[in-house]
């Protein structure tokens, strides 16, 4: 993540249990509004410039990302066929969101449609905190009130049956 008045890096999602990338054919900054309304982030998105982000590992998951930049999450963009791409790593895109929102003003929810959630240190990946990335930053689930219900959704945001 970047200083205090902006906020960026290489764009990942979690797909059926696993992190991966999305690579840069025809990403532009309609992608990057999308992306940074998905996270919260109400202020100007731009793509970050090449080398403002590390390359990832693992899957690439997207590749062709074509948004009109109304689009609630990037999921919903026209795209290739997940896990179906052309592209190395080296072709990883990155986003630089910021915060504010007077000029150039993403219109959209200050919180996320759909929370990036994620189980840490757990001994396996599919057990492990609760914890939902929200207004840039990860943070933990409080217990109250929480049962078998809430457990399943978590569960089923993370790809599992």
């Amino acid at each position: 993540m970047g200083a205090d008045s902006h906020w960026e890096g290489r764009v990942e999602l979690y797909h059926q249990g696993e992190w991966g990338t999305v690579c840069d054919d025809n990403w532009d900054e309609l992608n990057a509004q999308v992306v940074c309304r998905q996270l919260g982030f109400r202020g100007r998105a731009k793509v970050a410039p090449s080398g403002a982000h590390q390359e990832g590992g693992g899957r690439i998951l997207l590749d062709e990302v074509r948004c009109r930049g109304t689009e609630a999450s990037l999921l919903a963009c026209s795209h290739s066929e997940m896990g179906k791409h052309d592209c190395s790593h080296n072709e990883d895109v990155g986003v630089l969101c910021e915060p504010g929102g007077e000029s150039n003003e993403i219109r959209g929810p200050l919180t996320p449609i759909s929370p990036l959630v994620r189980l840490v240190a757990g001994e396996t990946r599919k057990e492990g905190r609760v914890e939902v990335f929200i207004g840039g930053q990860w943070g933990s689930v409080c217990d109250d009130d929480w049962n078998d219900v809430n457990a399943a959704v978590v569960c089923r945001q993370l790809g599992f049956t």
